[in-house]
């Protein structure tokens, strides 16, 4: 079996049912990360300040530390963190956000045998769920931080090497669970006894369904419910990431299903 492995996503795309599959067929975790995309912050950090004290006398500390061996000491140290609170294998990591996705270079160097899940969903039904779950976060940021996250990962997917990442439809859970619990267990190298796990857990398990059925609802972006003003907000700036990831505004969800 694959260990590590990083789910990622933007929330209200079926991460959290990822973490209960993965339980299911005997990986550990938290129910949440929320740490490794420090790594992400730091390495930013680390450039910007070179950047703002670009000195090269020698009688300056700073010129005196290689900004690489400085990362990879500071790195090594959430190694060491995580690996302490993870110390058999095989186990997950769940932390869903852009940053995240930005750190996986930084992540697949710390564990070379890593490997990422993609949990996504139609923008749609995503922005729909996030505004119920955090209603506290405007309409328009909600739409920002989902294309945020897709944005984010079509850039990393491309310097990513075959084989080390799936991307997991949150539909295909709900709608086709034994053949996406398949697809899924191959790709962790699983034994096939997983499987059944793996479907039931796909199949019976709504960690954060906002409200029953919900999860398995879709709506056209003109049945969403939504103003003319929130629709103009989502086209601003979810328009682009829709298309790339192939998802239609009607009721069809996607031009692949």
């Amino acid at each position: 079996m694959h260990s590590p492995v990083f789910v990622v996503g933007s929330p209200r795309s079926g991460t959290s049912a990822l973490v209960d599959v993965l339980s299911h067929i005997g990986y550990h975790g938290f129910q949440e990360g929320n740490f490794l995309h420090l790594l992400h912050y730091i390495d930013a950090v680390v450039d910007r300040h070179y950047v703002w004290f670009p000195d090269t006398d020698k009688r300056v500390m700073l010129p005196n530390i290689d900004k690489r061996d400085l990362k990879r000491r500071l790195f090594e140290t959430f190694r060491t963190v995580v690996n302490d609170l993870n110390p058999t294998d095989p186990w997950f990591d769940k932390t869903g956000n852009p940053e995240m996705i930005l750190a996986i270079p930084i992540v697949r160097e710390l564990w070379p045998g890593s490997v990422f899940v993609l949990a996504k969903r139609r923008g749609i039904e995503n922005v729909t769920s996030r505004t119920k779950k955090f209603p506290g976060q405007t309409f328009e940021y909600h739409c920002s931080d989902w294309a945020k996250n897709m944005a984010a990962w079509r850039t990393i997917r491309q310097q990513l090497p075959p084989g080390c990442f799936i991307e997991v439809e949150q539909l295909d859970m709900i709608q086709q669970p034994e053949r996406t619990a398949r697809s899924l267990c191959a790709f962790l190298q699983t034994d096939e006894s997983a499987v059944p796990a793996a479907c039931e857990a796909m199949s019976t398990q709504r960690p954060e369904e906002s409200a029953e059925g919900s999860a398995s609802k879709t709506s056209s972006l003109a049945e969403s419910g939504w103003t003319v003003e929130q629709k103009e907000t989502f086209l601003k700036h979810c328009e682009n990431e829709m298309k790339e990831f192939g998802y239609t505004m009607d009721e069809q969800y996607s031009a692949t299903l």
